[in-house]
């Protein structure tokens, strides 16, 4: 069962700071086209499903395509997108690219997309167009992992099967491998992230405090509630956050990952476990993983191909 929505207004505020491990905030923010050398100032946006503004629910994967909230969900999503788009040009950008990796790849309402923005077809390895040209990578509507007791439905990959993460020996969530593909596969830095309290507090402590991050809504501690702020609330957030982001996309780093790379997947249960290998087996025999517990898989990986295992 999923808990009732609440919308909930004050005490959630836009989390983001600035100066962290050494970094100085510069006087001068990126100039368009005269950033990076001359050449065009390029922000790649991933879209998930789960962490946007106003969303409790596994509603990309359990709704029907003929129900009222479908659309209600996709247009929120769309408006986090979009706000998300503003503020990149508003910082400067030249160039902004939309990826939806949320379930099923039809999240978004493509067609009120920005126009200024440019939407990559669905499909393909993660972060698919993202290349080394790209000044930075902005995640919108992503959530926390698996047993994040501060997140909004926090999960790894898969909210019924695949749990838990480890990546050489430290537990992860979806934005480690983010950040692993986008630092080590293309050398850019993930420079602002949106979604649950939880999500942003697990960003900062991966990506350090430099990056910017947008809580949209949060878990209450004392009730376990969820609280949801109004999109009047985050959207101007997550406009100014974005513009934030590409302003000061020069001084973040690529995140550094060390291969060859040990990850370890626990799974639901051991039937699922049993399960899951003989279908690696039989759809990625070139790395179907090892057995090393009743519900642990393991692998170790020297590129960043089955990093999701």
């Amino acid at each position: 069962m999923h808990r009732r929505l609440r919308i909930w207004l004050p005490g959630l505020l836009l989390t983001q700071a600035f100066m962290s491990q050494g970094w100085t905030q510069s006087s001068q923010p990126n100039d368009g086209k005269k950033a990076r050398d001359g050449k065009p100032l390029r922000f790649y946006i991933a879209v998930d499903s789960e962490g946007p503004t106003g969303v409790n629910e596994y509603w990309a994967r359990n709704l029907k395509r003929d129900s009222p909230a479908l659309t209600r969900y996709r247009q929120l999503v769309t408006d986090d997108v979009n706000a998300a788009v503003a503020g990149c040009f508003a910082g400067g950008a030249d160039e902004v690219y939309v990826k939806d990796d949320g379930f099923r790849d039809k999240n978004l309402f493509p067609e009120k997309i920005d126009k200024r923005a440019r939407i990559l077809p669905p499909g393909g390895p993660l972060l698919n167009g993202l290349d080394s040209s790209f000044a930075g990578v902005l995640l919108v509507g992503f959530h926390a992992m698996e047993g994040a007791r501060d997140g909004v439905l926090a999960h790894t990959w898969s909210s019924a099967r695949r749990r838990r993460y480890w990546f050489n020996d430290q537990e992860g969530g979806e934005v480690v491998v983010y950040a692993i593909v986008s630092g080590h596969d293309h050398k850019v830095p993930i420079v602002m992230a949106t979604g649950c309290a939880g999500l942003c507090r697990e960003v900062r402590q991966l990506l350090g405090n430099g990056v910017v991050t947008v809580a949209v809504k949060s878990v209450s501690p004392m009730t376990g509630q969820v609280r949801l702020l109004a999109p009047e609330v985050t959207l101007p957030r997550i406009r100014a956050g974005a513009r934030q982001a590409v302003q000061q996309s020069g001084m973040r780093k690529p995140y550094q990952a060390s291969f060859p790379m040990k990850v370890r997947l626990q799974l639901s249960d051991k039937p699922t476990t049993d399960g899951y290998l003989k279908w690696r087996h039989d759809n990625k025999p070139d790395w179907p993983g090892r057995r090393a517990g009743p519900r642990t898989i393991e692998a170790e990986l020297t590129t960043t191909k089955h990093l999701n295992l």
